[in-house]
């Protein structure tokens, strides 16, 4: 360990044995916590290249029950940390989307950076967490979407919760979150905090297998594709990639207000997704879902160019067919 410290001082990467015996040690337990945070503290100042991130993520994969399914299954999640504390985007985009038949596999937690995380919104809605990897494919095959509470499914994080926690700082475990679903979703739409981690992060998926992704920050800071200023992305699809700009005006969205999606708790965030179902709200709150589940779809439908698929989204939740879908078994009063 102190050879992995020294290495990481000297700016050099590790290699992947190096980042399977760092982790094995840390994961179970057994390493002297300021050695531990000497280490995370100098990966987070060398700044974690993509392999490495990669071989932190099988690490974690390979230590759970994972499933590669024959279903083709989309995840929709940031990493946080933007303290925005605006509503639940990635979430509620997550639940339109399973209204269409598209699976969802949505892998996420309680609240962390932000009021509300998508576990609070989840259970405040009656739909239960999958405990195993069976829970969770039975609920994508009956209802398009499971919600993988992280904690039921990486226990081992347990381990370094203290030493996160001393730290007060981002570590790698600030973006692994996204990319250990143990679901291994074939799609993919992240939202990162930091501009720069936009093609880390990218490479990242695809070394995963992930053959189509987008990994988007706002100018503006948010870790969604925002509706209130530009977007930076990494998308790639087909075996292609790109880096580009994206402006919701391009597509005949009007900019809104940034502090008029920022949510005080979780009883609002219910309330303004049952006002996008339902369609009593058509402002920026619902604008953000549409073109966050609708990059989505765009994604996942090789048939579906972004302007298609950003009016589709709207038309169906115009004409009441996602809040239809989604009564049958969510509470939405």
């Amino acid at each position: 360990m102190n050879k992995i410290l020294e290495k990481l001082c000297d700016g050099i990467d590790l290699d992947n044995d190096e980042i399977n015996s760092f982790f094995s040690k840390l994961m179970s337990g057994d390493i002297d916590p300021s050695l531990a945070s000497s280490i995370l503290i100098a990966l987070k100042i060398k700044k974690p290249s993509d392999s490495e991130v990669f071989y932190a993520s099988e690490f974690l994969l390979n230590s759970i029950d994972t499933y590669e399914s024959d279903l083709d299954l989309i995840d929709l999640c940031g990493t946080g940390g933007d303290s925005k504390s605006i509503l639940n985007v990635s979430t509620i985009s997550s639940l339109i989307l399973s209204a269409l038949n598209v699976k969802v596999a949505k892998h996420g937690n309680r609240s962390v950076s932000s009021k509300v995380g998508s576990a609070d919104l989840f259970e405040l809605l009656g739909i239960n967490f999958d405990k195993n990897i069976q829970e969770a494919i039975e609920s994508i095959e009956k209802r398009n979407i499971s919600f993988l509470f992280a904690p039921n499914f990486h226990k081992s994080m347990k381990n370094v919760i203290n030493i996160r926690k001393t730290l007060s700082t981002r570590t790698i475990f600030n973006i692994l979150g996204p990319l250990i679903n143990p679901l291994r979703p074939k799609h993919q739409l992240l939202g990162v905090y930091d501009k720069e981690l936009l093609e880390t992060m990218g490479k990242v998926l695809i070394k995963q297998g992930v053959k189509s992704g987008m990994v988007v920050h706002g100018l503006d800071g948010m870790d969604e594709i925002s509706i209130c200023d530009k977007t930076h992305i990494f998308e790639f699809k087909n075996g292609e990639y790109k880096n580009y700009i994206f402006d919701p005006q391009e597509y005949g969205f009007e900019l809104g207000i940034l502090e008029n999606l920022v949510i005080k708790d979780i009883e609002q965030s219910k309330k303004i997704l049952i006002g996008i179902l339902n369609g009593s709200i058509k402002d920026e709150k619902r604008d953000i879902c549409i073109l966050n589940a609708g990059a989505s779809l765009y994604l996942y439908d090789d048939n579906i160019d972004l302007a298609e698929s950003f009016e589709y989204i709207r038309k169906k939740l115009e004409d009441k067919h996602v809040f239809n879908a989604l009564k049958e078994y969510m509470d939405l009063s």
